[in-house]
């Protein structure tokens, strides 16, 4: 490595535009951005937990059961397309996570359609994230 020295006669530096530090910014929490701030479990204010199978495939306070957790109870509360399969689940989810944890229900039979369904969750609470900061932009 050599080091070369400048001298009068050569150029000056290119011109660039004045250092501003970064800006930080927040958008919450994650829990309170995928789950909301209601408490622990308590989507939309409620005590009843929602997200049986999803607590038997992936575990309690695994990401992908809150983020569930939290799409589903929003498609049931607003009554927005889906909500009917969200009911039939409410209704018979809780016998089904039992029958995976007590290992009468294989896991492999469900991962895919929780997988499906996970990408869906992700996927919306990403667009509503953007909007927000889209919205603030303006």
């Amino acid at each position: 490595m050599t080091v070369t020295n400048k001298t009068s006669d050569s150029k000056s530096p290119v011109r660039r535009k004045p250092y501003t530090p970064p800006r930080f910014v927040s958008y919450g929490h994650v829990k309170d951005v995928v789950q909301g701030a209601s408490g622990p479990r308590a989507d939309s204010g409620s005590t009843r937990s929602m997200c049986w199978i999803a607590e038997a495939l992936y575990g309690l306070e695994d990401p992908r059961t809150i983020l569930l957790r939290s799409w589903l109870t929003g498609i049931h509360a607003g009554k927005r397309q889906g909500w009917l399969f969200v009911e039939l689940y409410r209704r018979v989810g809780r016998q089904v996570g039992g029958l995976i944890r007590a290992g009468l229900l294989p896991r492999w039979t469900l991962l895919p359609l929780f997988r499906a369904l996970t990408g869906k969750a992700f996927d919306a609470s990403a667009r509503l994230i953007s909007d927000a900061r889209h919205r603030r932009a303006l």
